[in-house]
């Protein structure tokens, strides 16, 4: 029998039980995959990530990411609240400035920059954390995640046809004088713009039908977006389904964020390469996810996306034959 901690940490926010929650073990080394696959589905979160050791020298940890039904090559959420897992448990060391570790994944390496500055007795503000591990103290900004965007093209899917299963008007979402774009970024992701935030808070899509015409159009997720947004320091309101890769929906997405980004620069809707975007249904606590972009940059596919995290829960579990049971 083995005893593992498993944490519920939400990324995107800095107040536990708001943003996005996630499943973290920070210490998953020696886990069968069918083993990390039945604690994901025991956490019963979007996503759950079990960290281990490198597999390579180029990278710091390794890191696989499960929903509730099955493993998917990349989280950036998740990958956010494993850093701060991470941090908490004194695994990563910072310094003053900007610290760069590397995390390697199915979707291959990727580099999170952590903005940190050490303090005696940092003043809390709500967009920074006091950072207390045992070995520092100071005030962390943010946790940046590089990703790569890899294509975009225009989607060949009917208006009338995802409207209809969305449970809209067509001209909710014609009526933006914007184009539905398939964006990967180690996921194939539907960008759908929308004329109002309160059309997208409202949505009740078929998940089922939605599902089975994702799988059909090889799309694994749907990023459902307006412009007009609930905080006026923020450049888009969204939510995200995902029913392709077994999750209804995701409450804060930071690879269709990076995404939106790209689209957003591109399509000259906002002129500055640095944004914030909300995402969910509960519109007085929305996730809060931060964009970077260099202009120069958006055609060759590049973008920072980060926030902060909180942990809500950390539990013990026992793992004995294969049968995952709480402490």
């Amino acid at each position: 029998m083995r005893n593992l901690i498993v944490k519920q940490v939400d990324a995107f926010t800095t107040h536990p039980f708001g943003g996005n929650p996630a499943g973290i073990i920070t210490n998953g080394d020696g886990l069968l995959s069918d083993e990390m696959m039945k604690i994901a589905a025991e956490m019963n979160l979007s996503e759950t990530a079990i960290v281990t050791m490198p597999e390579s020298l180029d990278t710091d940890f390794r890191v696989r990411f499960f929903t509730p039904s099955k493993e998917v090559d990349l989280s950036g959420h998740v990958l956010i609240a494993a850093t701060w897992a991470l941090l908490e448990d004194g695994r990563i060391h910072v310094q003053d400035g900007t610290s760069t570790v590397n995390k390697g994944t199915n979707a291959g390496r990727i580099a999170l920059d952590l903005i940190f500055y050490s303090t005696d007795s940092p003043e809390t503000r709500s967009d920074r954390v006091v950072l207390r591990n045992g070995l520092v103290c100071g005030e962390l900004h943010r946790i940046m995640m590089h990703q790569a965007i890899k294509d975009h093209s225009p989607a060949s899917i009917p208006v009338a046809e995802i409207a209809g299963i969305l449970g809209i008007d067509p001209t909710d979402i014609s009526g933006t004088g914007l184009p539905m774009e398939i964006i990967s970024t180690g996921l194939n992701q539907l960008m759908i713009p929308v004329k109002s935030k309160e059309t997208i808070l409202e949505l009740n899509p078929d998940l089922i039908k939605l599902g089975m015409a994702n799988r059909k159009d090889g799309i694994h997720t749907n990023h459902i977006f307006s412009t007009d947004t609930f905080s006026d320091d923020c450049v888009s309101y969204a939510r995200h389904f995902a029913p392709a890769v077994g999750m209804w929906e995701d409450p804060g997405t930071g690879t269709a964020a990076a995404g939106l980004g790209n689209y957003l620069l591109r399509h000259g809707i906002v002129t500055s390469g640095e944004m914030i975007m909300e995402q969910g249904n509960n519109s007085s606590n929305l996730a809060r996810i931060l964009v970077e972009l260099e202009e120069s940059t958006i055609h060759d596919g590049e973008a920072r996306i980060g926030g902060l995290a909180a942990t809500s829960i950390s539990r013990e579990i026992s793992l004995e034959s294969g049968v995952v049971t709480r402490v």
